[in-house]
């Protein structure tokens, strides 16, 4: 695929993310004529930890995670990657051997994003500077919440915090919200260092108080406010407040 393919068909998508949605479109042209698609199926490896990339993932569609595994082999996930979110990008930029491994949850499809070409354009166009820099502090704020629930929360106030911070707003009831587990609870669980079991338990917790519905993958919450307002009675002082629920 020449460089005018790779444009038409990478740059529609790369427009599209919402990390690169302040990149001028002379910057996001050429951006996109560095770029490449590729699918997965789903439990495909994308890269191993150790792997040198030269390049990091944007997620057009699917589900990735990115985890880790101990000297047993037990797996820790650190994080789920959604649709519309990249990935890889710190041990692209340092050169350095990735941490993680990745793994797609789903069949996937991602644009490939040459770190060469974000050099080039960082040299050109200021913005394509700022907009690397926000989506590396976003992924370190996420981290270092992760890091903070794991280390001072208890089960219960990460999985109250969690849903709180991953539920959608109900458009015929404003202070109702909806999770959607992005992966199977077993993962979900890794993710918040909590195991199925537990996890599981925390949730019929709350359907049993009424706080929350539970139907497979779909959580409901009846009244987001008194789920926050149990998070807040609950946490230690000084912890960060979960965010306001996401746009449904």
């Amino acid at each position: 695929m020449n460089q005018e393919d790779r444009e038409k068909t990478c740059l529609p998508p790369l427009r599209a993310a919402p990390g690169f949605a302040r990149v001028p479109a002379e910057a996001l042209r050429f951006i996109a004529g560095g770029c490449s698609s590729r699918t997965v199926p789903r439990d495909r490896i994308l890269y191993e930890k150790g792997h040198r990339p030269r390049s990091f993932y944007l997620l057009l569609d699917g589900r990735v995670k990115l985890a880790v595994l101990s000297a047993d082999g037990a797996e820790r996930v650190l994080d789920i990657v959604l649709p519309g979110q990249t990935f890889g990008e710190s041990a692209a930029f340092l050169g350095q051997p990735c941490p993680l491994y990745a793994q797609a949850l789903a069949n996937c499809r991602l644009l490939v994003i040459e770190v060469a070409r974000i050099r080039r354009a960082l040299e050109r166009w200021p913005a394509v500077a700022s907009a690397m820099l926000t989506l590396l502090a976003e992924r370190n704020q996420r981290l270092t919440m992760d890091l903070e629930a794991c280390c001072l929360h208890s089960a219960a106030q990460r999985v109250t915090g969690y849903l709180l911070r991953e539920a959608s707003s109900v458009a015929d009831s404003p202070d109702a919200g909806l999770v959607v587990l992005p992966a199977a609870k077993t993962v979900v669980a890794s993710s918040l260092n909590l195991s199925a079991e537990t996890f599981s338990r925390e949730l019929h917790a709350l359907a049993h108080r009424g706080l929350v519905t539970v139907q497979r993958r779909e959580i409901r919450i009846p009244s987001l406010q008194t789920l926050r307002g149990l998070l807040a009675i609950e946490l230690p002082r000084n912890a960060s407040p979960s965010p306001p629920p996401r746009a449904g």
